[in-house]
């Protein structure tokens, strides 16, 4: 290799290269300047240093033979007796480097003869050559990280550079890895050929042994030597970062042409080659970690751009073996039963795999969910936390695993784990980069899951498109029972289907079609039932379909003769409802526990509305068609999902605006916390409303706004306040059970129409891991949308309440009363009706006039609602009639919460009151009906109820009738509007 060209003498160095010239640290450069033992140059006002070349050169010298040209020796160094030759000195003993690293390379060279004390000029520019070979040894292990010189060819320049200015025979670099020295970088003559070496007894091993004394054998023998020829050789460790790295090897011309002076210049070139290591081996650290995040960066973007779900993962699993150069490696989704399932596996059996479906809660992969960031374990077979995977783990054979849970906010999907055969230490970067890596591959699986299920979606409403087609053309129910039994194989997988019609109180299969022995053999004699008989009968009964996941279990259940009894099946049952009137059910069997799905029951229910309409002739097809768009409709609609999410400020409802606050705000900033606080002005307390995160606990928890904190500063200035780092900001309270961390935090004041109304505030955990002023204004952009969206809520809700309530007496108003009695006839489960009517209420508004008659309404209202059951349902009806609504309660339950009311709405007006002053009898008519015994829709219950009360008006004051009483009006007596409701005259008491 040709020399470097030395730097000119008159070139000036920084502080820093000045430092690395003389092998020193750069404070004690700046002491020696302080001292004024070392001249240098101020280059601007700020006072910056240079030194020159030169003056360095000279102060070398002057270490190591006294002062010269004025400048002062460093402390510490001394002039050896004697030139190049040993002198009376013991060889190596003075000169040994000094073990401060602040001195070593000054020292090692002051043991050289100064150029001005040698008057030989050979040695002179002996001298000279060694400050030559000092300097670019130092140059160069001050620049490869900086320059991208590789290790091997620093290493080559370096031998290179010594062997050349020290004119040896051989020099060579050896590594040390484990108990072997291999020769890493030699410079010699052509030839040589150098091997591997076992650690022994030789002088290699003693320069390992001896690492701050140089190692000269002039003679070695033949079972020692490194070389064959028995040359002289000098050795000298070369240092790293935990020990010795190897070991530096120069080999003399001949007996005798090696001495002191090579011995002091091979201890300040071996420091200076294990500088060169270090650099280049922090230079590869860094490259590692950028080549790192390069491919993480593309791994992200690869399984992001899919959204085929085998594909993602396994990209995932691929490309995790070769980002953590691992042995083996899986990614687990977790399925609906909990159980782990490895969806996609490199280099593990099957039978470890089946092994781990249950991952027990003490185990690295429950840690690791429990914890939500990834975790390793080196000898996992022996680790506690595998203690019930042992016998899988040692049959397996693998040594270290990592696992990462893969999360989709809180919700776990499934677990990433590579595997290494051999222990394999985790560094904090790699597992940073398995976390985030389980971060993208959550997104992606969670991303490739809803495109499934939407696509599905998509795919089983065209196919009820096109059974709606296909229908529609068919004329008898075989047909229909066929069609149905044929198109539902391509939606929902079953063993058997049967569909009945239902004729009179029987339901007759017209279509059936079995696949396994289980069902193939069964008849229709055998699956005829009756209205009410077994779970088919059951549903044609209630209306109500059913999801039966162990069939077998079910009490309304039958056996049909014949077949075995305790039989794991599930089944799906839905009537064929057409007008509220039962035509037939559709039933589907699947061998096996749980076999049927939330989504298979809602598309069975759709399949049989349809095959109600086409068995209801003509008109049932028309209504197919248009059922037929609207589920057009809904697949365009569900494609629509894929591009457009819907605003929360469409949302009117709290608890879904505050959800969505969270999942779409955690879409655009990501945090590790956020809550939604309130502001009660009046009591100065701080109500959580929402909370997410890993503190979700500590953030739900009250206060009080006179405290410290930075929500009640932001609530006091009414201001947004960004903090880059809370740990150092006094106004941040640390929680108790967490004590003060590091992170960013904004909070963002809520405002409405009056001033502040709450807070919103976000965290980001970790020290360094702060929010962008992009972030904050994004924020805050966004906190102005939540006011917005907050206010909607509560003003719908408020205009929600007043339009279900009556505005004087509190009660739930006529309208209200239709909708609950019509659900309440839906759902088909008994309740009883009470309609009551006070009695000569026009005489107290002509009296005493409307404001007394409104206050006694409001005193009414009260005294029925607290007279009532819990549960029951109070209404105004009309101007001066109410309706009660009793759920599950007979006839007998109806007449005694109508005699509670009665004598309550007597002692609204109990002697001394002031209605009894004022000349007012309280009393009123009440009229019982009971569901379904009295009626079996709403209009036929109401008209019973209201005819029994009309019979108790007639009949006097203060009377209750029932339904069976106002039967005899049947054939004079309709339905009756409702007295108007005036609006109130004043307000109520």
């Amino acid at each position: 290799m040709p020399p470097l060209a030395p730097r000119p003498i008159d070139a000036t160095l920084s502080v820093t290269k000045a430092a690395r010239v003389l092998g020193v640290h750069p404070n004690t450069i700046r002491a020696w300047s302080d001292a004024g033992r070392l001249r240098y140059y101020r280059i601007n006002p700020r006072g910056d240093r240079r030194y020159r070349l030169g003056d360095l050169q000279r102060f070398l010298a002057a270490a190591a033979g006294g002062p010269a040209d004025g400048v002062a020796q460093p402390p510490g160094s001394s002039r050896p007796a004697g030139g190049r030759g040993f002198g009376t000195r013991r060889p190596f003993e003075s000169s040994a480097l000094v073990t401060a690293s602040a001195h070593r390379a000054a020292t090692a060279l002051a043991a050289l003869p100064a150029i001005s004390d040698i008057p030989d000029s050979l040695e002179r520019e002996t001298r000279r050559r060694d400050l030559e070979t000092v300097a670019f040894l130092a140059s160069l292990a001050a620049e490869p990280a900086t320059a991208g010189v590789a290790l091997d060819a620093a290493l080559d320049g370096a031998v290179a550079a010594i062997r050349e200015n020290g004119e040896y025979h051989l020099v060579v670099a050896w590594e040390l890895r484990g108990d072997t020295l291999i020769p890493r970088a030699d410079a010699g003559p052509p030839g040589v050929r150098l091997v591997e070496l076992r650690r022994g007894d030789g002088p290699l091993d003693a320069a390992l042994a001896h690492p701050d004394e140089p190692i000269l054998a002039t003679d070695p023998s033949p079972a020692h030597a490194v070389l064959p020829d028995r040359r002289p050789e000098l050795t000298v460790a070369i240092p790293g970062p935990r020990g010795p790295w190897g070991v530096l090897l120069i080999a003399g011309g001949g007996r005798g042409s090696l001495g002191p002076r090579d011995a002091d210049l091979a201890l300040a070139a071996a420091r200076a080659v294990g500088a060169i290591v270090r650099g280049s081996q922090a230079a590869e650290r860094v490259a590692h970690e950028l080549h790192r995040a390069d491919a993480l960066r593309r791994v992200a973007s690869d399984i992001s751009s899919r959204l085929d779900l085998d594909q993602i993962l396994s990209g995932l699993v691929d490309h995790a073996l070769v980002l953590f150069e691992g042995d083996r490696a899986a990614v687990f989704l977790r399925q609906h039963d909990g159980k782990a399932v490895a969806e996609v596996a490199r280099g593990l059996s099957q039978t470890y795999l089946n092994s781990v479906r249950d991952f027990p809660p003490r185990s690295l992969p429950g840690a690791a969910i429990t914890a939500r960031r990834p975790l390793f374990a080196i000898g996992y077979r022996d680790d506690p936390r595998g203690a019930g995977l042992r016998a899988a783990i040692v049959q397996e054979g693998y040594d270290t695993i990592s696992s990462a849970p893969l999360f989709d906010g809180d919700e776990l999907l499934g677990l990433l784990n590579v595997y290494h055969d051999r222990p394999h230490e985790w560094t904090d970067g790699e597992l940073d980069t398995m976390a985030a890596l389980a971060t993208q591959a959550a997104v992606a699986i969670r991303t490739a899951q809803n495109y499934t299920q939407l696509s599905r979606w998509a795919a089983q409403l065209q196919s009820i498109q096109q059974l709606g087609t296909r229908l529609s053309r068919l004329s008898t129910v075989g047909e229909i029972g066929v069609a149905i039994a044929s198109e539902l194989q391509q939606l929902i997988d079953f063993h058997n289907v049967r569909v009945y019609r239902q004729r009179g109180a029987e339901l007759i299969p017209v279509a059936m079609r079995g696949q396994v022995g289980a069902y193939v053999d069964e008849t229709p004699e055998q699956l005829r039932v009756h209205v009410g008989e077994g779970i088919t009968g059951w549903v044609a009964e209630h209306k109500v379909p059913q999801s039966l996941p162990d069939a077998a279990k079910d009490s309304r259940a039958n056996t049909i003769p014949g077949t075995e009894e305790d039989l794991d099946e599930s089944m799906l049952l839905a009537p064929m409802l057409f007008e509220d009137e039962v035509l037939g059910v559709l039933v589907l069997a699947k061998l096996g526990l749980n076999q049927f799905s939330e989504d298979d029951l809602r598309l069975l229910v759709i399949y049989a509305s349809f095959a109600a309409q086409a068995m209801a002739n003509a008109d049932a097809t028309e209504r197919l068609h248009a059922q037929s768009a609207s589920l057009e409709r809904q697949l365009r609609s569900q494609r629509e999902l894929l591009k457009v999410t819907e605003s929360i400020l469409s949302t009117l409802e709290p608890r879904a605006v505050l959800d969505q606050i969270a999942d779409r705000l955690g879409g655009l900033v990501a945090y590790d916390n956020i809550s939604i606080e309130v502001y009660d002005p009046v009591t100065h307390v701080l109500h959580p409303l929402t909370a997410r995160g890993v503190n979700a606990d500590e953030y739900l928890k009250e206060w009080l706004l006179d405290e410290t904190g930075l929500a009640p500063w932001a609530i006091e200035h009414n201001e947004a306040v960004l903090v880059v780092d809370q740990f150092y900001d006094d106004r941040v309270l640390p929680w108790e059970s967490v004590g003060r961390v590091h992170g960013g935090l904004i909070v963002v004041p809520l405002r409405g129409r009056e001033g502040v109304t709450g807070v919103l505030t976000l965290e980001r955990l970790g020290e360094g891991n702060t929010f962008t002023e992009e972030e904050f204004e994004l924020v805050k952009l966004f906190a102005a949308q939540v006011s917005i969206a907050l206010q909607n809520a509560e003003i719908y809700r408020d205009i929600e309440i007043r339009a279900r309530t009556d505005g004087l007496t509190g009660l739930l108003n006529h309208a209200t009363f239709r909708e609950r009695l019509a659900a309440s006839v839906a759902r088909a489960d008994a309740f009883s009706l009470v309609m009551m009517d006070l009695d000569d209420f026009k005489g107290v508004n002509d009296a005493l006039g409307h404001q007394a008659g409104d206050r006694l309404l409001t005193e009414m209202a009260r005294a029925i609602v607290a007279a009532g059951r819990e549960s029951d349902h109070v209404f105004r009806y009309g101007g001066d009639e109410f309706a009660l609504i009793l759920p599950g309660a007979d006839v007998a339950s109806a007449l005694t919460v109508a005699e509670r009311v009665r004598e309550a709405v007597r002692a609204v007006g109990e002697p001394g009151s002031a209605w009894d002053r004022g000349g007012v009898i309280c009393s009123a008519s009440f009229g019982l009906a009971t569901f379904p015994t009295d009626g079996t829709t709403a209009e036929s219950i109401l008209l019973a109820a209201d005819r029994a009360c009309f019979v108790a008006k007639r009949s006097g004051h203060g009377r209750i009738a029932t339904a069976d009483e106002g039967l005899a009006l049947a054939s004079e007596f309709s339905l009756q509007q409702p007295t108007p409701v005036d609006s109130p005259t004043a307000p109520a008491a």
